[in-house]
């Protein structure tokens, strides 16, 4: 009988290590985070991170803070180790970033780490080597006041994990990412970031946060943004927030702050995205910087290894102070202009001029010239002999009736009614074949013979196009139906269909007058290089710049060249927003996107681009939604509006 080897056993301690190394330390992102909440917990106020090819080959994290003494220097690479709390109690209410006491342990078991520190106060420095979580060396060194961590060949011992590792810029673009908030959180920090020996970032640490915000997205974005500052159900609110022109194509854009430490909250993000909910585009998504003050024990923080998740105990005051401060700092700052008036208003008529009394002629100087009389005597002040007249006042101007309202324009004597004011249809009828006397046909030919019968009755039948309503909806009658039809759900599945067209035969570009040089972030430049071939199928003709810049040469056929920049970053935010997509998916993304510059609700159209509109759909046969799977057009009965009425009975 076969005895079962399943038996239970201990596991040796470096594959422990490489277990919890797998929870903190998924890139070099996350182990660059840890770091850095180090320095800022020993009280660095500069910091500075240096990567090499996204960190896959080596990254460095210097601070000035107070360093680590020699006699803790063991300690610091062993797990669960720390100087942050010390018994189980404290760990409702961490007041410091970093708490776990396993980061440091957890980059030292996958990678290879020299660290140099002089602590506060200390002659001199020491300097360690730890290679797979075994120290090496450690001998005393001359540095500077602070810490600094060389990591090199991360996962060099676990090539499973290596292997799931992005290319250097997807990895750049997610540590330039992390320094964005890292600089946020903590205006009164001074961080600089290098990447291939390129400064990145750069804050002046001056603790102002719209200094801050400067560093990372430019003046041009700080001016969109409103401040918030208020607060309510013992949560103190604090931060800008960027709705309209500074909404973006997804939520990487929206920073979350709680006592300083970066968090993801979906609770957050749903009462920002509510309380901005008028005034950002749909599909589109506010950005904010939001710091949130409050008591350390209402807020849980250890929910996860890599400390990005935070539980609150009252999550609906939460919710309801920060949608209710964004909501109504927005109204103050932002009013909504007045409603116009549902019917013009006849202009005031002047009053008029009171009649002028003069008691006797006043004689002019004897050397005063003769003023001759104007061709209109009541035009001119002077007689000829130069008294004023008098003269009683011209009789007041009749108000002019106000004109009846109309939708629209009546159209040109070409679109819909012919001279004699006929109603046309859209498309003229063909003729009747002519028929030969007792003819034979075949079933076949009978079959075609009625459905030419049937579409010509349906084209005979006059299509009206009465008005549009709130400058979206377009107002048709059609024999007994009465149709309503989304001037932009319209237009933008006719581009869209006009679009693939074009791109399934060859990239679809417009060249233009003058190249536009473009910044993009880290982000948007790694994802630039990953999909630039999907963004020349999809008509962007662009290409590198020097640093993360690019020239645009060539925007989409149906575009045009002022929103060129607009299309280019929300072209990016959508390949952001879904990165695992195929090719195929991420072009369509890239056009649907592009369809978004389609008129727009609420855009007044001319009267012939309005039938045009309804001409196209029919011709065209188009799908009967946008491409975003919303109706183009509804319909009603004249018999379902007189059952409405009560003009028949149901």
């Amino acid at each position: 009988m076969e005895q079962n080897q399943n038996h239970i056993r201990q596991l040796p301690p470096e594959v422990i290590g490489q277990i919890a190394a797998g929870e903190v330390v998924e890139r070099p992102a996350a182990a660059i985070k840890e770091l850095v909440e180090n320095s800022m917990d020993a009280g660095a106020t500069a910091v500075t991170v240096d990567i090499k090819e996204g960190g896959l080959t080596s990254f460095r994290v210097a601070d000035n803070g107070s360093g680590i003494q020699p006699s803790d220097i063991r300690l610091a690479f062993a797990r669960h180790a720390t100087s942050k709390i010390r018994t189980a109690e404290d760990l409702y209410g961490v007041r410091s970033l970093g708490f776990r006491g396993e980061a440091l342990a957890s980059i030292a078991a996958v990678s290879k780490v020299t660290c140099q520190t002089r602590a506060r106060g200390q002659d001199m420095g020491v300097m360690v080597r730890n290679e797979g979580g075994d120290i090496l060396d450690i001998q005393d060194a001359a540095c500077p006041e602070g810490t600094t961590f060389t990591v090199k060949e991360l996962f060099y011992n676990a090539p499973v994990r290596r292997k799931f590792l992005k290319k250097p810029a997807t990895e750049t673009a997610a540590v330039s990412e992390l320094m964005a908030r890292m600089i946020l959180s903590h205006p009164n920090i001074s961080f600089r970031f290098m990447a291939d020996g390129k400064l990145v970032y750069f804050s002046a640490g001056d603790g102002r946060l719209d200094s801050a915000i400067m560093s990372v997205y430019g003046t041009d974005t700080l001016k969109l943004l409103t401040k918030i500052d208020g607060s309510m159900n013992g949560v103190m609110l604090s931060g800008y927030v960027g709705v309209g022109d500074a909404g973006r194509g997804n939520r990487s854009h929206e920073h979350f702050y709680l006592n300083g430490r970066a968090m993801k909250s979906p609770l957050l993000s749903l009462a920002l995205e509510n309380a901005c909910r008028q005034r950002v585009t749909i599909g589109r998504f506010p950005m904010c910087v939001l710091h949130l003050t409050m008591p350390f024990e209402n807020a849980d923080v250890n929910v996860h290894p890599n400390k990005w998740e935070v539980r609150f105990q009252d999550e609906k005051g939460v919710r309801e102070a920060v949608e209710t401060i964004v909501f109504e700092t927005l109204e103050k700052t932002n009013e909504a202009p007045p409603i116009p008036p549902m019917y013009v208003q006849p202009d005031k008529v002047n009053p008029p001029p009171a009649k002028i009394q003069v008691s006797e002629p006043v004689p002019p100087p004897e050397d005063a010239p003769v003023i001759r009389q104007a061709k209109d005597s009541r035009l001119s002040a002077f007689t000829e002999d130069g008294a004023l007249p008098s003269f009683s006042p011209a009789p007041p101007p009749r108000e002019r009736e106000p004109l009846p309202p109309r939708l629209i324009e009546r159209p040109a004597a070409s679109s819909l009614h012919d001279s004699a004011g006929s109603i046309l249809p859209l498309r003229k009828p063909e003729p009747k074949p002519e028929q030969k006397s007792n003819p034979v046909l075949q079933e076949p030919e009978i079959q075609q013979m009625e459905q030419l019968l049937v579409e010509q009755q349906f084209l005979q039948k006059p299509l009206r196009v009465l008005g549009v309503a709130f400058n979206t909806y377009i107002i048709m009658e059609y024999g007994d139906l009465l149709i309503l039809s989304d001037q932009h759900a319209v237009h933008e599945r006719l581009l869209y269909e006009k679009f693939m067209k074009e791109t399934a035969a060859a990239p679809a570009s417009q060249a233009m007058l003058i190249p536009q040089v473009i910044n993009l972030s880290p982000q948007e430049y790694a994802c630039f290089e990953e999909n630039q071939e999907t963004l020349m199928k999809a008509g962007f003709d662009l290409s590198p710049f020097g640093d993360t810049s690019v020239q645009l040469r060539g925007v989409p056929i149906i575009l045009g060249q002022p929103q060129a920049e607009t299309c280019l970053r929300e072209a990016l935010d959508e390949l952001l927003d879904n990165p695992s997509a195929t090719p195929a998916d991420r072009t369509s993304r890239v056009i649907q996107m592009a369809c978004k510059h389609a008129v727009k609700g609420g855009e007044r159209l001319p009267e012939d681009s309005v039938v045009q509109l309804i001409r196209d759909v029919i011709d065209q046969k188009v799908t009967p939604t946008c491409p975003h799977g919303r109706p183009l057009m509804v319909q009603l009965t004249r018999a379902e509006l007189d059952k409405r009425f009560r003009r028949i009975q149901s």
